[in-house]
């Protein structure tokens, strides 16, 4: 038997662990207040590109090229807290060079204008057919993007983005 701190931070049973526990303990711990959570939690490696993830009732992440999108990342299993017990399956993907994964709250989504219009998913996936050269430039037009469209009209959610490009190696100096 390993060591812990020679354990795989990718290992999938210690990834499917760790999310279970953390259900379980907000199922136990607040099952009476009817609280959940959604999660998406992935561990990268950025030698190979290779994503081992759980989510967790979450909107998809997205994988993108300059293509445009790639794949969407599905929910593997429910919200946490539901009820102690539930399942979560760990997937795995690729991220190749160039590509990069894009994870965001429903308040990137649910984001209104003054009128109540959502800025929508096809309003992202309508964003991201355009590509970026830089993770940050990306994050940058969807926050323009979002704050635009809801300009005037009080937020009711939060609005949190996560985005990782993996390096060409040809952009490496």
């Amino acid at each position: 038997e390993r060591a812990f701190a020679d354990s795989s931070s990718s290992d999938p049973a210690r990834i499917q662990s760790t999310i279970v526990s953390t259900n379980d303990y907000i199922a136990r711990t607040h099952g009476s207040a009817n609280m959940f959570a959604t999660l998406f939690f992935g561990v990268l490696d950025p030698a190979d590109g290779t994503l081992s993830w759980i989510n967790a009732g979450h909107e998809a992440p997205i994988v993108l090229a300059d293509s445009g999108v790639l794949a969407r990342l599905a929910p593997s299993g429910p919200a946490l807290g539901m009820m102690p017990g539930m399942t979560f399956q760990v997937r795995e993907s690729r991220i190749e060079p160039g590509q990069t994964l894009l994870a965001f709250t429903d308040g990137v989504t649910d984001a209104r204008d003054v009128s109540g219009r959502l800025y929508s998913e096809e309003g992202l996936l309508g964003l991201l057919a355009q590509s970026a050269p830089t993770a940050a430039a990306l994050l940058e037009r969807i926050e323009q993007a979002v704050s635009t469209h809801s300009a005037s009209a009080e937020r009711t959610d939060d609005i949190t983005m996560l985005a990782v490009r993996r390096a060409n190696m040809s952009d490496r100096v």
